[in-house]
């Protein structure tokens, strides 16, 4: 998902000087500088991607969702986007929310959700509820074009984006669902790349 260059070590290795952070098991009983220790890898990913920013905690973290039988998920953390999939079933969206919630570092947070499909938008809804969030429900309109390359994961992304000065451009040459998020947003696979 995330694409970032990383290297395997052993305890016994030294840490070259190029590595942001450490990912651990919960279950280690060494601690050093900038590890990050998670029950999963991606849980440990998740809570160490401030620190690849250089902060303690992102200031704004936004969710959005694109509700359906299979939501859309997409995070981003200070404008940049750390994440977007697809949920596998609407029924387990609310863990999927949770996990991300507990795991990030931030200040503030919002979660957007798309005005449409409202049977799946409203289940949805409902079952957030529970994780007394703030919810707001966007307009998605033009959130799914073109529809070549529609993917509930990109249209999570362009709906976290409704509010702000996102314009979605309609000049579509070449475009594959490869690259598109590469294109159209800034994501984590890009900063990282041109920190380097």
């Amino acid at each position: 998902m995330w694409q970032l260059p990383f290297v395997s070590l052993n305890e016994r290795e030294e840490i070259p000087p190029d590595v942001g952070v450490l990912l651990s098991s919960s279950r280690d009983e060494f601690s050093i500088p900038n590890q990050f220790k998670g029950d999963n890898p991606l849980q440990a990913l998740r809570s160490s991607l401030a620190r690849l920013f250089m902060k303690e905690k992102f200031d704004n973290l936004v969710i959005g969702i694109d509700p359906g039988p299979y939501p859309g998920i997409a995070v981003f953390a200070d404008g940049v986007m750390m994440e977007a999939y697809e949920c596998p079933l609407r029924e387990n969206l609310s863990d999927e929310v949770r996990s991300i919630v507990n795991t990030y570092c931030f200040n503030q947070l919002q979660v957007k959700v798309g005005n449409g499909d409202a049977p799946n938008r409203d289940y949805i809804i409902e079952r957030l509820r529970d994780l007394n969030l703030r919810i707001t429900v966007v307009d998605e309109k033009n959130t799914s074009f073109p529809h070549k390359i529609h993917d509930n994961a990109l249209s999570a992304a362009r709906i976290a984006n409704v509010e702000s000065k996102y314009e979605l451009s309609r000049q579509w040459t070449n475009v594959s669902r490869k690259n598109m998020f590469e294109k159209e947003f800034k994501t984590l696979r890009n900063q990282v790349r041109t920190s380097l």
